[in-house]
């Protein structure tokens, strides 16, 4: 987590933000009607989930109904650009993954619009871990074995990730990037075929969501060799981070987001921010974010902003080197 999250969490709960969240909404002119909470993304997934509990929970703390709206495709972009056009009223609003805010910046040749003129950052929601996972019948059992077979021999261990420009694909590229090792890397078309064909022995490794293989490490059918984080996590508390295990400054997460159209007045993000990080700390929330495979983060919407310029620099000399497009 944050230093933000270490620091702050305890007393952010305990004391303004929640009393925050039960201020009355009448003493507001905002919101006076619902708000819309976009969600670039299909119906289902985690940060669907997510984005359902943060509206029901925010809105009744608002005293408006927060409506779910699912706009996906173009890898999120087609409801961020949706977001990126509205008015900055308040009204609609945007729980995101961080491709289309950051990464798509480097994966697109033309984006429809510019994530750092056109949104607002409000805060930090949570993080997607990432694992990397092996065949219990191979040799390597943590990192540092796992690269030093793959040094030896060179392109012969295959390592399947979900489709180009996700979150594990492009940590993978991370790893061979920093170490100067190469896998035969192969990108499935989403994380059920992977998940399948590693069970099957088709492929040696892959890296995917921790909540993908979480049910096939306890059972023993896979191999946890390392976790992406900065630290390591609760779904597996034995695992260590792939930092831990020398690779240095490694970090490859995916990570969820709540933003608003350019422009936002600032009384309303302030708002907004102390009820986020106000809802992390709710115990109903703290209980159902590591069941989706989230870490609980939080922070200011400077921290937000400061995030995502450190990612676009983080990732645009891996996505340049390895020559990734998606369109």
């Amino acid at each position: 987590m944050s230093g933000f999250t270490r620091r702050a969490f305890g007393s952010l709960a305990l004391g303004g933000g929640l009393a925050a969240m039960a201020r009355p909404a009448a003493a507001e002119t905002w919101p006076s009607h619902p708000i819309t909470v976009v969600v670039p993304w299909p119906a289902g997934g985690s940060t669907d989930v997510l984005a359902r509990s943060f509206s029901r929970t925010i809105g009744d703390r608002l005293g408006q109904t927060m409506v779910v709206d699912n706009r996906s495709g173009a890898n999120g972009n087609i409801g961020a650009s949706a977001v990126a056009r509205s008015a900055p009223d308040g009204y609609t609003l945007m729980v995101t993954t961080n491709a289309p805010i950051t990464n798509n910046t480097l994966l697109y040749r033309s984006m429809p619009f510019d994530p750092f003129k056109d949104l607002t950052p409000i805060a930090l929601l949570a993080e997607l871990p990432i694992v990397i996972a092996a065949r219990t019948q191979k040799p390597y059992r943590t990192v540092p074995e796992l690269l030093a077979y793959a040094k030896a021999n060179p392109d012969m261990v295959s390592c399947g990730t979900p489709p180009p420009g996700s979150a594990a694909h492009l940590a993978v590229e991370l790893l061979m990037y920093r170490t100067g090792i190469r896998f035969n890397v192969v990108p499935y078309r989403g994380s059920a075929p992977l998940t399948n064909d590693l069970l099957a022995g088709s492929i040696d490794i892959a890296l995917d969501l921790v909540t993908t293989y979480l049910p096939h490490i306890q059972a023993g059918a896979v191999r946890a060799l390392g976790v992406t984080t900065a630290e390591p996590i609760p779904q597996l508390p034995d695992t260590p981070t792939v930092q831990a295990q020398g690779v240095p400054d490694f970090r490859a997460t995916g990570w969820i987001s709540l933003l608003g159209p350019a422009r936002m007045p600032g009384e309303m993000v302030g708002r907004l921010n102390t009820l986020t990080n106000a809802y992390l700390q709710l115990e109903d929330t703290r209980a159902l974010l590591p069941q989706l495979g989230l870490t609980p983060m939080g922070g200011t919407p400077t921290e937000l902003t400061q995030r995502m310029t450190a990612e676009v620099a983080l990732w645009k000399p891996v996505i340049e080197s390895a020559k990734i497009t998606v369109d």
